[in-house]
């Protein structure tokens, strides 16, 4: 079964611990799971194969220290944990925008600025970097939560 954008049982929510995975990268002043009550469905969304029990969650955007304005602000920098054979393996990425079509109206770019690990002991940084692809192809924007725009949203990679 490929990737699909779902949202987290409650359950798996506790098991991985998103709560604070989520306060761990994401830098603004929500924190989980406080968070959650932002949203117009109460739980935490991901992209998951579950043949594979593989899993990429989304922790935020980074807040960037040294803004124009003096004051911290988001930045375009996203962490990202990918759940591979029992393992995480934290990604920071950015994207840029690209030319528009008409039909796809969002075409961006993400980029990998950093990955930690590279590897794992039985899977290469390649074959890591093809299951990220994967996911990311599927949650496009912003996962179950956009699936309207994810529908006219085309993804490629610098990477």
């Amino acid at each position: 079964m490929p990737f699909v954008n779902k949202y987290v049982s409650y359950e798996d929510a506790e098991k991985y611990d998103l709560d604070n995975l989520w306060n761990k990268y994401n830098y603004s002043m929500l924190k989980m799971p406080e968070a959650l009550n932002h949203w117009e469905v109460h739980q935490h969304a991901w992209c998951v194969d579950e043949e594979q029990g593989y899993w990429l969650f989304n922790c935020g955007h980074l807040i960037n220290e040294e803004s124009r304005s003096g004051y911290p602000e988001p930045s375009n920098k996203e962490a990202f944990i990918l759940h591979v054979n029992g393992q995480h393996i934290e990604f920071i990425l950015d994207s840029y925008e690209m030319e528009a079509t008409d039909v796809y109206p969002i075409h961006f770019c993400w980029n990998i600025l950093s990955m930690v690990p590279t590897c794992l002991p039985n899977l290469s940084r390649e074959s890591l970097l093809t299951i990220l692809k994967e996911a990311l192809n599927v949650y496009k924007c912003y996962g179950i939560r956009a699936l309207e725009e994810n529908a006219k949203t085309l993804v490629e990679f610098d990477f």
